[in-house]
C-alpha cells in the first residue's frame, strides 16, 4: 500500500519515538523486525558517543553514563543526520537539562565540550589558506592565523590534569587552542594565558603585522621592550606549533 507524504511523515515521526522510547510500536509493513531496528539505532547512538567521550566516560562510571546516554536516547530529538555530530548535542542536552550527578561532577560539561571539540576540529572542512612564507619579509609582513583552530574558556584545567586529580581548589581561568595541523591534519592541544588568546583572535579577525600584535600585548605589559621580547617569542611558538603559519 503507498503512503502519502502525511502518512509517511507520520510513521517516520511514530517510527523516531518508539526508537528512543520503546513505547508502541508503529505499525509497519515489517512488524516483526522493528524491535532489531531499535536495538541497532540505539546501538549506533551509542557507540558513537562511547568512542566520542572516552575520558568522560570512564571519569563519571559506567553505571551513571549508562542512564545519561539513555536518558538522551529517550527524550532528545537529534538535529543533525550526521552520526559524527551527535556528540556535540549530547553536550547541549547535558548543558540544558538538570541531572542528579551534576553537583558531582562540576566539570564534566567542560570535559564534554573538550572531548567534542576535538572531533570537530579534525573533521572539519578544510579552510581557505593563503599562500605565506614562514618568516617576515620587506613585502610579506602580514601575519597568517592558522583558520582550523577552536578556543576553548575553562574554569577547570581538564586539559593539563587528570580528572581525578581536580578539585575546587582548580577553579580558575583557563584557555585552550584546539587545532589541526596544515601539514599532517592531526589536531594538537596547547594551554595559553589569555593575552595570547586575544593575540589569535584578532589575528582572526583582521590583517595584523607582528609590530600591531605587540600593541595587543602592550595593554598587559607596561614595558615596550618586554612587550615586544615577549611577542616575538609567542609569535615564534605559534609559528613552531603551527597556531601561525606565518607571513603574506
Amino acid at each position: 500500500m503507498l503512503l502519502s507524504q502525511t502518512d509517511t511523515f507520520a510513521l517516520q515521526q511514530d517510527l523516531g519515538l518508539y526508537c528512543r522510547t520503546g513505547l508502541e510500536a508503529p505499525k509497519t509493513s515489517n512488524q516483526e523486525n522493528t524491535p532489531e531496528y531499535r536495538r541497532i539505532v540505539f546501538s549506533i547512538v551509542k557507540d558513537t558517543l562511547k568512542t566520542a567521550f572516552p575520558i568522560a566516560r570512564k571519569f563519571v562510571g559506567k553505571k551513571k553514563w549508562k542512564k545519561l546516554v539513555h536518558h538522551f536516547f529517550a527524550n532528545h530529538k537529534c538535529k543533525t543526520p550526521q552520526v559524527w555530530k551527535l556528540p556535540s548535542e549530547l553536550c547541549d542536552f547535558y548543558r540544558e537539562n538538570p541531572f542528579p550527578f551534576k553537583k558531582q561532577f562540576p566539570f564534566l560539561l567542560e570535559l564534554l565540550q573538550f572531548e567534542w571539540l576535538e572531533i570537530e576540529v579534525f573533521m572539519m572542512e578544510d579552510a581557505d589558506i593563503p599562500r605565506f612564507v614562514p618568516e617576515s619579509t620587506s613585502k610579506q609582513k602580514i601575519l597568517v592565523g592558522n583558520p582550523e583552530i577552536k578556543i576553548l574558556g575553562l574554569q577547570y584545567p581538564i586539559h593539563t590534569k587528570k580528572t581525578k586529580d581536580i578539585t575546587e581548589a582548580d577553579i580558575g581561568e583557563y584557555f585552550v587552542t584546539i587545532h589541526r595541523n596544515n601539514i599532517d591534519k592531526q589536531v594538537y592541544f596547547n594551554d595559553l594565558s589569555y593575552p595570547f588568546i586575544e593575540m589569535l583572535i584578532q589575528l582572526d579577525e583582521e590583517n595584523i603585522t607582528l609590530k600591531e600584535l605587540e600593541k595587543v600585548y602592550s595593554k598587559y605589559e607596561n614595558d615596550k621592550t618586554i612587550a615586544k621580547k615577549i611577542t616575538a617569542e609567542f609569535v615564534a611558538f605559534a609559528i613552531e606549533n603551527n597556531l601561525i603559519l606565518g607571513y603574506k
